[in-house]
C-alpha cells in the first residue's frame, strides 16, 4: 500500500513538473512579446509625444505588467536627469534584473543593446535604432514560437517518462 501511495505521489509530481515547464516556455514567449510591445511604446513616446526618456519609462511602466513594470520604474529612477549615463545604468539594470526575465543570453543582449544609445543620439537616430531592435525582437519571437510546441511536448514527455522510470526504480 505504501509503494502504491509513493508511486502515485512520484507520478503526480512528475506530471506537475511537466506542466510547470510548459508554462515557463509559454511565459518566455509572452515576455518576448512584452519586450517588443515596450519597444513599440517607447518608439511612439519618442516619435509622437516627444516625451523625455524618464517620463516615457514611467508612462509605459504604468501600462505594463511585471517584470517590465518594475524594470522600467527602476530605469526611470536611475536616470536622475542624466541621460548621458543611461546606457551604462541600463546595462547594469538588465544584469541586475536578469533573474526576473526568462530570456536567453541572446535576448538579454538585445535588451542591453536597446539602452546603449539612450541620451547619445538625436531623436531620429533613436527611432531608427528602436526600429532595428524591434525587428530583431520579431526574429527572436518567431524563433521562440517555432521552438515552443516542440519544447512543451518534449518537457511533458520527459517529465512523465522520468516519473515512470523513478517509480520502476523504487518498486
Amino acid at each position: 500500500m505504501l509503494k502504491i501511495a509513493g508511486s502515485v505521489l512520484v507520478f503526480s509530481v512528475s506530471v506537475l513538473y511537466g506542466f510547470k515547464l510548459k508554462a515557463e516556455y509559454h511565459e518566455h514567449v509572452e515576455q518576448l512579446l512584452g519586450m517588443k510591445e515596450i519597444l513599440w511604446m517607447l518608439w511612439g513616446e519618442i516619435s509622437y509625444a516627444r516625451t523625455p526618456l524618464k517620463e516615457a519609462f514611467l508612462h509605459i511602466s504604468a501600462q505594463k505588467k511585471e517584470p517590465f513594470s518594475s524594470f522600467l520604474k527602476k530605469a526611470a529612477e536611475g536616470m536622475a536627469g542624466q541621460e548621458e549615463e543611461m546606457a551604462v545604468y541600463w546595462s547594469h539594470l538588465v544584469e541586475e534584473e536578469a533573474g526576473k526575465f526568462l530570456f536567453t543570453q541572446e535576448e538579454r543582449g538585445l535588451l542591453k543593446r536597446v539602452g546603449e544609445n539612450f541620451g547619445y543620439l538625436d531623436v531620429q537616430m533613436q527611432l531608427k535604432n528602436l526600429e532595428l531592435y524591434i525587428g530583431q525582437a520579431e526574429t527572436l519571437i518567431q524563433k521562440a514560437q517555432e521552438e515552443l510546441k516542440d519544447r512543451q511536448k518534449l518537457s511533458g514527455t520527459l517529465s512523465l517518462m522520468g516519473g515512470l522510470f523513478l517509480i520502476v526504480l523504487l518498486i
